[in-house]
């Protein structure tokens, strides 16, 4: 009982019932639609032929009405297996018929007997159950009713037919079935098998295995889906990765300082220690705590980004206070290595921004052109307003980032940089930070780089 209430669940089986219940409801519907129209249409050509035969009769009698014609049309007749004639005056009184009058003949001329005596001609039958269908012609000479002519048409051939027809009717019903029902599987396994594949590769997700190849190759929306399922799980992958780095970085980069700190203050706090020493640790520490700090903040921007709750406050800033403060800021870092800062562009605009976090992004950018820079190399900062955005540029001629590390530089976590040294720093925030600042502003960034020739941020922000 639960493994039927398990395959009624199925989706292959839902789809498979629902297909199969509205074609076969239509296929019987067309079916019996035909078949009603194709023995409606032969028994009404017979009636219409017996009609015809019995009026034929009748007018040949209206036109000589003696016992010589009476006897010549009987003739005609007698020779038929399936037809009959049956000749009356007017009184009712048989005056000449082809063969013998049996109780159902008897039947049928009682019934038209007892119909209306202005008609030209009736009709009394019914083809499934009688054993003939009849017809009356009135034999008319000189505006009077003289006569009237009945014609039998044995209803067993039409019931044999009828019969002959049905048999064949249903073997193709039965066929069509079949052959829909095969159709159905087919076409349903077709759609499921894909969603069958999906299903279980969604589940080794679940189960914490990223390492899924779900092979569905069709070019439609299941193709898309199972697409779209590898990409994330790969992105899934790479964010288990990233974040097991991660993870290992900030523990260095916790333990590292914290190491120092202590260290240094309980060698400073000692008594033998001289004034000059106790300076030079003061400072180690004061390193050491503005690197905790920075990690800090990082660590705050991540909450931030993970909750969605990183927002900027706008108002509007003359440009040629950011580059500015922005200079001011990374002149002396940069003097550290004789760099070349080179600021080019007209910053006399104002553009709706949050000043802070603009200062933030290019201060970053800024940063790390110069960490990958050689001593006495070029940095250039240029701003370039157009019709309805503006251009930053910021671009070194540094180590560069590979080819296959440029797709995810945005992405958290990522460093180009594996390894956990501390002359490197950070942990993989700072680009995903700069990406969602600018995003938040509506802005975009791209990134070009050639591998040992130089790097160059292009970020465009829309003026309001």
């Amino acid at each position: 009982m639960a493994k039927i209430k398990r395959l009624k669940k199925k989706i292959s089986v839902k789809i498979g019932g629902s297909f199969f219940t509205v074609i076969v409801a239509i296929e019987l519907g067309l079916f019996i639609s035909l078949y009603l129209l194709i023995v409606n249409t032969w028994v009404r050509e017979e009636v219409n032929s017996v009609v015809a035969q019995g009026n034929n009769h009748a007018l040949v009698l209206s036109g000589d009405f003696r016992t010589q014609t009476i006897e010549h049309v009987v003739l005609m007749e007698e020779g038929s297996s399936q037809t009959a004639i049956v000749i009356q005056n007017s009184s009712g009184k048989t005056l000449r018929s082809s063969q013998t009058i049996n109780s159902q003949m008897k039947k049928h001329i009682s019934a038209l007997q007892n119909e209306k005596k202005n008609k030209k001609e009736s009709l009394h039958f019914h083809w499934l159950g009688d054993k003939y269908i009849v017809s009356k012609s009135r034999i008319q000479s000189n505006g009077k009713i003289v006569g009237s002519v009945y014609m039998f048409l044995s209803t067993r051939p039409i019931q044999k037919m009828v019969f002959n027809f049905t048999g064949i009717f249903a073997v193709l019903a039965v066929i069509t079935l079949i052959v829909t029902a095969f159709s159905i599987f087919y076409i349903t396994r077709t759609v499921t098998r894909p969603l069958l594949k999906i299903k279980l590769g969604t589940d080794k997700i679940a189960q914490g295995d990223l390492s899924i190849q779900l092979n569905v190759n069709t070019e439609d929306e299941l193709g898309e889906l199972a697409k779209s399922i590898e990409d994330l799980a790969e992105k899934l992958d790479f964010m288990k990765r990233e974040r097991n780095e991660f993870l290992s970085s900030v523990a260095h980069e916790l333990r590292t300082p914290l190491t120092f700190i202590k260290g240094y203050a309980d060698i400073a706090n000692r008594s033998t220690t001289s004034l000059e020493d106790k300076t030079q640790y003061l400072r180690i520490i004061r390193e050491e705590s503005r690197h905790l700090t920075q990690l800090m903040e990082d660590l705050m921007n991540l909450a931030q980004l993970e909750e969605n709750g990183f927002k900027v406050e706008k108002h509007q800033v003359l440009i040629q206070e950011l580059i500015n403060e922005v200079v001011s800021k990374v002149s002396g870092v940069f003097s550290e290595k004789r760099i070349n800062f080179l600021i080019s562009g007209e910053g006399n605009f104002y553009a709706n921004i949050d000043f802070m976090r603009i200062e933030q992004v290019l201060v970053n950018l800024l940063m790390n052109a110069y960490k990958y820079s050689a001593d006495e190399s070029d940095i250039k900062l240029a701003f370039i307003p157009e019709k309805e955005n503006f251009k930053i540029v910021i671009s070194d001629k540094g180590e560069g980032i590979p080819e296959q590390d440029l797709p995810y530089i945005f992405e958290r976590f990522y460093r180009v940089d594996k390894s956990r040294t501390r002359t490197t720093g950070g942990v993989g925030l700072g680009l995903a930070i700069v990406q969602d600042i600018v995003k938040k502003h509506n802005g975009k960034i791209i990134v070009e780089s050639i591998q040992n020739q130089g790097t160059t941020f292009i970020i465009e922000l829309p003026y309001s």
